[in-house]
């Protein structure tokens, strides 16, 4: 008995190898985007491997349930196919032409579009699949997809089979593979549940959306602020999970940051800087606002927002991102930031969201279109990913400068092993990756002939096997580079500012009293400024510093 199934099973793939051809072809369409995500990592020709395997073993398993069920529901398979058709349709155009296939901010794009902005958006879209229609790349994939056609066609029913249960069982051990080795793009590979799952993500990231909205206060004391613009122009690069003791520019022996050390001499290197917390979200509520560092009430939200102050200082506000507008990384900066005039998110929408996972790089353009702005005074916030796990896909092929063999040479501990190195190699090449974002910043804005500051530091650190086998965030990963840089035009129309940078870059700072020293730097007034917390005043107060709203007490 089950010996002829198997022989019908068999026939059945020759016999409908049409159908099959479609649904290999529309699984191919749906899955397209999946194994170029950085997340994965995937060589290029293992991508080409992954996609048609995968895809013969998805249009295997669909050919035999259709053939299945044709007979008896015929009109509610051809249905079934059509929505296919049309989702794979849909990822693989928004792929190829926007970058993104059907994901959580593909689905967050939708449901915020209205219909005028459909009505403006057509004639764009029109002209994009025109321009790829004309292209000699369609016309390329056009002539192999007739030519595969016609190989099916005069392949050998046997034959035909044979290969097609080969690439399919390649398929499903690539597939297991994925499986094990990545916990997200899993649910991703069925294109129905990628609409189901985003969908609900989406809707429970809008309560949540709003739920934070409703906590958010008014700017206090609003005739209290004034500001004289010291610095018309201001760069704001806030890092993720950059360790201090991993950058060369503070004495690490591999060199992870040759642009800044290049700069060194430009430079406002400040060497005790703390975040207060080891999690983005704890550190961003308090960068982002007036909430101290040993404040144990309420959340950012609950404290004057800095954008919104230096709205009413008369800056035009920018919020670049590469991180997620919520989810669990970014958490309320989203919301924090809501204000700002001009709001981008070049990545995923949603940390869950691996196929939207861009390199730092994208967030340039953007960096490029603030600058070129014609108004006076401009606060530029640029969030990357910087070196957040997962690290090796945090930069691009090109960036992949240290090795674990590198790693081993140069540090002799006793429980590193060839993993560990691997690792904290990872680590160190997002480190450097992230040294020619900040060298890209400060080229913006050197030449510049109005005063302007380029200010980076990251939210917190990440402990890669640099005293045991541990590796993670612990009390001593909050040690965060915090650096200064101001152009010609800024240091010589504010020399008493940078004698007090230069007499202070070696006191103990929490990244938490940010915006008080980003007040006294741009020469802004406020009721809520002050100066024992303003790290670049005589008034300066060395206190305890709070991680996580406890003393921290790490000892160097």
């Amino acid at each position: 008995m089950a010996r002829n199934c198997f022989h019908i099973w068999i026939e059945n793939i020759s016999r409908h190898r049409y159908l099959l051809l479609l649904l290999c072809s529309l699984s191919f369409l749906s899955i397209i985007d999946i194994p170029s995500s950085p997340v994965f990592g995937m060589p290029e020709v293992y991508q080409v491997l992954y996609l048609v395997s995968v895809s013969v073993f998805k249009g295997l398993i669909l050919q035999t349930v259709t053939v299945i069920f044709f007979k008896r529901i015929r009109p509610v398979v051809w249905l079934c196919i059509g929505v296919f058709a049309l989702l794979a349709i849909t990822n693989v155009v928004a792929f190829k032409l926007y970058g993104i296939g059907i994901s959580r901010k593909l689905l967050l794009i939708f449901a915020q579009t209205t219909a005028s902005e459909v009505k403006g958006f057509l004639p764009g879209l029109i002209h994009n699949i025109t321009a790829v229609i004309y292209s000699s790349s369609f016309y390329m994939t056009l002539g192999c997809t007739v030519l595969l056609i016609y190989i099916v066609c005069i392949l050998p029913s046997r034959w035909f089979s044979f290969i097609t249960i080969c690439l399919a069982g390649g398929g499903l051990l690539m597939f297991s593979s994925f499986c094990v080795q990545f916990s997200s793009g899993r649910s991703a590979h069925i294109v129905a549940m990628r609409i189901v799952k985003y969908g609900m993500e989406v809707w429970s990231g809008y309560k949540e959306y709003e739920s934070l909205l409703k906590n958010k206060r008014p700017l206090p004391f609003k005739d209290t602020i004034a500001s004289s613009h010291r610095a018309p122009v201001v760069v704001v690069v806030l890092g993720e999970s950059g360790h201090r003791r991993h950058h060369s520019l503070y004495g690490y022996p591999l060199l992870t940051t040759p642009l800044l050390n290049a700069l060194s001499d430009s430079l406002i290197v400040f060497t005790d800087v703390i975040g207060s917390s080891v999690s983005t979200a704890g550190n961003m509520e308090r960068i982002l606002s007036f909430k101290e560092d040993d404040t144990t009430c309420g959340d950012g939200l609950d404290y004057p927002l800095v954008i919104d102050l230096f709205k009413e200082m008369g800056y035009k506000t920018f919020w670049l991102s590469n991180q997620e507008r919520t989810g669990s990384v970014s958490n309320t900066s989203g919301v924090m930031a809501m204000n700002a005039e001009v709001i981008e998110y070049v990545g995923a929408d949603n940390s869950e969201d691996a196929m939207c996972v861009r390199y730092d790089e994208a967030l340039l353009p953007s960096l490029d279109n603030a600058m070129s702005d014609t108004v006076p005074y401009r606060l530029i916030f640029m969030h990357l990913l910087g070196s957040h796990v997962e690290y090796k896909t945090r930069y691009p092929y090109r960036f992949e400068y240290f090795s674990g063999k590198e790693e081993l040479d140069t540090f002799k501990y006793s429980w590193l092993d060839k993993k560990m190195a691997q690792r904290r190699a990872e680590y160190d090449n997002s480190i450097r990756y992230s040294d020619y974002i900040i060298g890209y910043v400060i080229g913006a804005v050197s030449g510049r002939d109005v005063p302007a500051l380029v200010i980076y530091f990251s939210d917190h650190g990440e402990e890669v096997y640099d005293f045991s086998s541990y590796t993670g965030r612990n009390d001593n990963s909050v040690q965060v580079p915090f650096i200064v840089y101001a152009n010609g035009a800024y240091k010589r129309q504010n020399p008493d500012i940078m004698e007090r940078l230069n007499d202070c870059k070696d006191k103990p700072m929490s990244t938490a009293n940010f915006v008080h020293l980003l007040i006294s730097l741009t020469g802004g007034e406020y009721s809520m400024y002050d100066s024992e917390l303003d790290v670049s005043h005589e008034d300066y107060r060395i206190r305890p510093r709070y991680v996580d709203e406890k003393i921290w007490t790490y000892d160097k």
